[in-house]
């Protein structure tokens, strides 16, 4: 598995992959510290998941999930940091999977084994459906999503039925929750859920790896 930390102090990356590698997780590791390193790292390591500071002197959280959120949209990034200087839910709803303090680093391997497992039933979908149901989760009518997509309607609702089916959703707005959940959509306090973008990457384990670091 892929971690990418975002965080300036070496000594407490080093603590956290410790703390992971303690629980059992077989990790490749790298850090970074800034905007540039960070959109390097998430094109060229791509992480299974992100664990970032609040804020750094180059960037902050809120950096870096916009540009999770538009480069891997499906990764989760999880606030791990040694201060609160928000409400710990204010992280989740702009987009965090989760906030933990770096006193309690015993809680991050289960946080992520928590948001992958969120996102494997993602596995499951095509490309195609991914990308239908972020548009009727984002409140596309279908006629809209079969002439933005170049198929027919019939095509459309056929996505639509096997996405409801493939990941076990009753109903739009079950489907809309999961979007959410899943760094598809994301809430906004204008409209509710914003404007959804689509990955096709998957979660992956890759072998044991030294902790690295980037500041390009």
């Amino acid at each position: 598995m892929r971690v990418l930390l975002v965080d300036d102090n070496q000594a407490d990356a080093e603590r956290i992959v410790n703390a992971l590698r303690a629980a059992d997780m077989q990790i490749a590791a790298e850090r970074v510290d800034s905007e540039d390193a960070l959109v390097f790292a998430l094109k060229e390591f791509k992480p299974d998941v992100v664990l970032t500071e609040h804020a750094l002197a180059r960037l902050d959280y809120r950096t870096v999930l916009e540009s999770v959120r538009t480069m891997s949209p499906q990764v989760p990034v999880i606030v791990v940091a040694a201060t609160i200087t928000e409400a710990s839910g204010f992280y989740v709803r702009a987009g965090a999977e989760t906030f933990i303090s770096k006193l309690c680093l015993p809680f991050i391997a289960p946080a992520i084994w928590n948001a992958l497992e969120a996102r494997y039933p993602l596995e499951n979908l095509t490309s195609r459906q991914i990308e239908v149901m972020r548009l009727v989760a984002d409140g596309h009518r279908t006629r809209d999503i079969a002439d933005r997509l170049r198929l027919s309607v019939k095509t459309v609702e056929s996505h639509r039925q096997q996405v409801m089916r493939r990941l076990g959703l009753r109903s739009m707005a079950a489907l809309v929750r999961y979007s959410i959940r899943v760094g598809l959509a994301i809430m906004t306090p204008e409209h509710g859920v914003a404007q959804m973008v689509t990955s096709s990457r998957r979660p992956s384990a890759r072998r044991t790896g030294e902790l690295k670091t980037s500041d390009r």
